[in-house]
């Protein structure tokens, strides 16, 4: 069954007092397109993201994101070994000036490098790992529901068109059979010959129902058809242009004209499929 490419999946995680959010957004595109949005003390994850998205998704432009509530990367910490060296002079100072200590905590965060920002590394551990991981799969498969489901909206839309061209072309068939009729009583065997030769559609008509019922198999085939079906549906565009251009009447060319729509219109939908 064919699948969509607009979709969006995410889910949370939690590591270490920080929850964390892995989200997945895909939109239609012609080719895989993954676009990874990660904070610098999570870049060295890109390669395996991409790897797990390239797996799963053939077609789209691909927008992968974690983000959180906290800083990524770094965590305050306190210089412990500074602080002491601080007090240890301002009582110093203290005693050579003979004045009272009146010194705040906001005066102790204030000094100068008592309080840093660490680089942290705890994020290629194996439990952010195989939470992160955890995540992603379920973000995946969110995501593949929703493309899945619009799909299924899709394919019912194809298939309706494609009925309606079958439902025309035996129109067609049955204008085309009366037109020969007619011609048989008003044309001796050489100009019978000759109409038949240059306005005989019989030969667009098959070719115009085999590439329907292809186009109606391959929609019902597993795995990506996007590409495969826009090709088709180029071949069936071809031939209905052929055919309208060969018999000029105002029966034929409604229904061809009719015909030449619904192709746009599959072909605007397969825009929409993986």
């Amino acid at each position: 069954m064919i699948k969509g490419m607009t979709g969006f999946g995410s889910s949370s995680f939690a590591y270490k007092g920080k929850k964390y959010v892995v989200s997945i957004r895909s939109v239609n595109h012609k080719f895989l397109d993954i676009v990874i949005n990660l904070p610098e003390g999570l870049v060295s994850l890109e390669s395996k993201i991409k790897k797990d998205l390239s797996q799963s998704l053939s077609r789209g432009r691909v927008t992968f994101q974690i983000t959180s509530l906290e800083p990524y990367g770094h965590e305050p910490v306190l210089n412990r070994h500074l602080l002491d060296k601080y007090t240890d002079l301002i009582q110093s100072v203290s005693r050579h000036l003979k004045i009272k200590q009146d010194i705040r905590l906001r005066d102790i965060i204030d000094l100068p490098e008592v309080i840093y920002f660490r680089k942290s590394t705890d994020y290629s551990g194996r439990r952010f790992l195989s939470l992160f991981e955890r995540a992603t799969s379920k973000a995946l498969n969110n995501l593949a529901s929703l493309r899945k489901k619009e799909g299924l909206a899709i394919y019912w839309d194809l298939r309706k068109r494609t009925k309606h061209i079958e439902q025309k072309l035996k129109s067609v068939k049955n204008r085309v059979s009366h037109i020969i009729e007619e011609q048989k009583s008003k044309l001796d065997s050489e100009e019978l010959k000759e109409f038949l030769k240059n306005y005989n559609i019989a030969e667009e008509i098959v070719r115009l129902e085999f590439h329907v019922k292809t186009f109606t198999k391959t929609l019902n085939q597993s795995g990506p058809s996007g590409k495969i079906l826009d090709f088709i549906t180029q071949e069936m565009q071809r031939e209905i242009n052929t055919l309208s251009a060969k018999l000029r009447d105002s029966q034929v060319s409604y229904s061809s004209v009719f015909i030449k729509d619904e192709i746009e219109k599959i072909r605007e939908q397969l825009q929409n499929i993986e």
